[in-house]
Parts: C-alpha cells; structure tokens; sequence
C-alpha cells in the first residue's frame, strides 16, 4: 500500500484511470444490450469509479491537521476497493444479500468521507477561520454519505415513506453529484476568486486600487450570497420532496400545489449554481494557465446555463400544473448533462488546474 504523498497521488491518479476505463466499458456493454443498467445505474456508476476519485485531494490539501491526512491517506488507498463493492451492487440484481452487502460496504466508505470532511471542518472551528469556500468544501463531504445511504436502500429494495424505486435513486444521485460536484465547483471556485483578487491587489496602482477594492466586496458578497445558497439548498430540496410526498397521501395528487416547497427550493438552488457558474466563467476560467483545465471548466460552468434553466423548467411545471416534463425526461437531459458536462468535466478541470499550481 502506498503511504507516501508522491505514492498516494499515484495511486489516486490509478484509480481514476482505471475507473474510466471500467465506467467506459460498461456503458459500451449496456450499448450493446450486453448489461442491463439503466441511466440513473450509469450516472451513479460514474460518480463511484470516477467522479469521487477525483474529487478526494481536492479537500484535504487545505488542511495540515495529523486527523485529516491520516483520514485523506485512508480514503485515497481504501477508494478503488470500495468502488469495487459499490459497483457490484449497482450490477448485482436488486434485494440480493450481496447487493445489500455491497451497498453498505459502500455506505461505510462514504461515511469515511463524511469523517474527513468533519475532521477538515473542526480544523477551521479550532483556528477560528470561517471560510464559505473551504465549509463548501467539508460540507460535499459531509453530505455524501447521505447518498451512499439513499443508494444502499435503493439496492435492497427499500422504499422509504412510499417513495417508488426511481425517486430512492434520483435522491442519491442528488447526494452524489450536486452536493459532492457543485460543492466542491463552488468551495474551489470562493477560493480561486479570493486568490486572484489579491493577486490584482498587490499590483494595483493607488489611483486604481479604491475602485478595485469596490469590485471586489461586490464580487465577495455575489459569491457568499450563492454558497450559502449551494450549501442549504440540496437540503432544502430533500426535505421539499420529502414533505411533497408526505402530504400526497392525503391530498390528490393532481393538486401542483403540493410541489410548491420542492418547486421553489430547487429554484433557489438552479439560481445559487449559475450565479457560482457565472463568477467561474468571469474569474477562474481566465486566470487558468492550463488550455485543457481551462476549456473543461468553460463547458462545466456554461452547461450549468443549460442543466439549471432544465431545472427550473421542471420545477415551475411541478408547482403550476402549466406544463408537464417527466422525470425520465429530465434523466435523459438534466441527469446527464449534470453527470458529464457539469460534474466530470469540473472536477476533472479543478484537478488539472491544481496540479498546474502545485
């Protein structure tokens, strides 16, 4: 097992390769009819093998604390043998006791990483350094086992409050992508703003730095307006589906009204992600020295543009009855764009970005 930062790198470097590999023959197996995962099987596949590889150094490289290096060196050499056991049971038929087995041993790792990121969040309480960036950061961490929990239920069959079996997924794609990707896209992107103003800073002229000095408060207070909404939002949205489908057995549920508190949670969340996509495309994509850093975080921060308008389309029909987009609709369009445009392309592009500054 490796155990030195050279040596855990890559080894985390292997494992995302090797899982793009795995998640690309998959999905040509499931072109070919050869496996029968279906795309919410596919989008969580990736963020198993791929996407959660990608995003572990880009926590825990903040922080000097013994407690988050020994959790980071453990989740980076435990990874590839977790994401083993996490796609069994996406592969393995539903109810099995190996699925069930799979799925909790996958649950365990999240909650590893959920440890990491509290770990990651006592270090900035105990130095008294309060940072939205860096609690974004923690926070992907934190809610992931949320995911990992919602996806173990769906592999056993269970169906909490009623929920049918597409919502249990839909939810732990929820927890897999917006609140590890985006939290992740938002923390780096507070960071890199705040990094490239002092940069300006230091090298403004007197007559200019008062009106740089403006920009920047404005531009700080944008971006904290938006991460305090990408870190309450995912919740709010879960407890709005949650109340959706509680109130449901006793209302009809023709009445859209039902729908208003999910409605306008997910809203606020598509509004809190393209005003982080916007600040991304205007500060951090610029000042990327990297032409492949650069243009992956380019189209992960312009499909934002697209995947939340999709968002907030849904939702206004859901709340208004006006019109009416179905939810395998919004997999083939929302999940998938969110997935691969959105989700691997930005924290591929951070990593990249990363390793340039290193």
């Amino acid at each position: 097992m490796p155990t030195k930062s050279r040596d855990l790198t890559r080894w985390n470097i292997a494992s995302v390769a090797l899982g793009g590999i795995a998640w690309a023959a998959a999905l040509l197996l499931r072109l070919l009819g050869a496996v029968t995962l279906d795309d919410l099987d596919m989008i969580l596949l990736l963020a198993v093998l791929v996407i959660v590889p990608l995003v572990l150094p880009l926590v825990p490289s903040l922080y000097s604390n013994s407690l988050v290096g020994s959790l980071s060196r453990t989740a980076i050499m435990s990874q590839p043998f977790a994401a083993l056991f996490g796609s069994i049971a996406l592969f393995a038929q539903r109810g099995l006791a190996i699925t069930a087995v799979a799925a909790i041993i996958w649950l365990l790792y999240t909650a590893l990483l959920g440890m990491l990121g509290l770990a990651a969040g006592a270090q900035m309480l105990r130095e008294r350094r309060i940072q939205l960036a860096e609690v974004s950061l923690a926070l992907a961490l934190v809610y992931l086992p949320i995911g990992g929990l919602w996806l173990a239920l769906a592999r056993m069959g269970i169906r909490p409050l009623g929920f049918s079996q597409t919502i249990v997924l839909l939810t732990a794609v929820h927890f897999h992508f917006i609140t590890l990707t985006a939290l992740i896209v938002t923390g780096r992107t507070g960071l890199a703003i705040h990094a490239t103003h002092a940069t300006h800073a230091t090298h403004a002229t007197h007559a200019t730095h008062a009106t740089h000095a403006t920009q920047r408060c404005i531009v700080r207070q944008i971006y904290r307006v938006a991460a305090v909404g990408m870190l309450v939002c995912p919740l709010l949205v879960a407890a709005g589906i949650t109340l959706t489908q509680i109130t449901s057995l006793h209302a009809p549920k023709s009445v859209a009204a039902l729908h208003a508190p999910e409605s306008g949670a997910a809203v606020l969340l598509a509004c809190s992600l393209v005003i982080i996509a916007i600040l991304s495309l205007r500060f951090v994509v610029p000042a990327t020295a990297g032409m492949l850093a650069r243009v992956l975080l380019a189209i992960s921060g312009s499909s934002v543009l697209l995947t939340m308008a999709l968002a907030t389309a849904y939702a206004v029909g859901s709340a208004t009855g006006a019109f009416t987009i179905t939810v395998a609709q919004m997999v083939a369009t929302h999940g998938w764009l969110n997935a691969l445009a959105f989700g691997l392309c930005g924290v591929f592009g951070w990593r990249l970005r990363m390793a340039q500054q290193s």
